[in-house]
């Protein structure tokens, strides 16, 4: 995957962002899940929200001249999943550990590398949704042979 690039940010309180990327593509992302983490409290203030830029280079979205970021490919992947077009890396991760599969045996059960599960697993890359019809065929069939 090409990293994604960011022309324009606008950002709407209490936790929207409309991006423009490179491709001329918009997209609204709900960065609310970031707003109680730590180092990104003070996004919860509407006026230092508002103050949203496009990192250099396109690469991100940063407040307060970069005391605050978030990178492009994280608000790609995430605007994706709340688009239905991606699964969401909590659900995947949970159905790792549901099954008790390490990073290895999750590839195996999918076949596909060990990296790819690693960059899905991390939120690097977004998770196409093949993968989370492969997820469910493979514990359903599992669940099948367990009975």
């Amino acid at each position: 995957m090409n990293q994604q690039k960011i022309t324009t940010v606008n950002a709407e309180a209490p936790s929207l962002v409309t991006i423009q990327w490179r491709s001329g593509k918009v997209t609204r992302v709900d960065i609310g899940e970031y707003l109680n983490s730590p180092g990104y409290e003070r996004l919860k203030e509407p006026k230092f929200f508002a103050t949203a830029v496009v990192e250099e280079w396109g690469h991100g979205v940063e407040w307060g001249e970069g005391e605050i970021g978030i990178d492009a490919d994280s608000l790609y992947r995430l605007g994706k999943e709340q688009a239905g077009l991606a699964f969401p890396v909590s659900e995947f991760n949970e159905w790792m550990k549901r099954n008790g599969l390490s990073l290895s045996a999750a590839a195996h059960a999918l076949g596909i590398t060990r990296r790819t599960v690693v960059y899905y697993h991390g939120g690097y890359k977004p998770i196409p949704i093949y993968i989370k019809l492969a997820c469910l065929g493979w514990e359903t069939l599992s669940y099948q042979q367990a009975a």
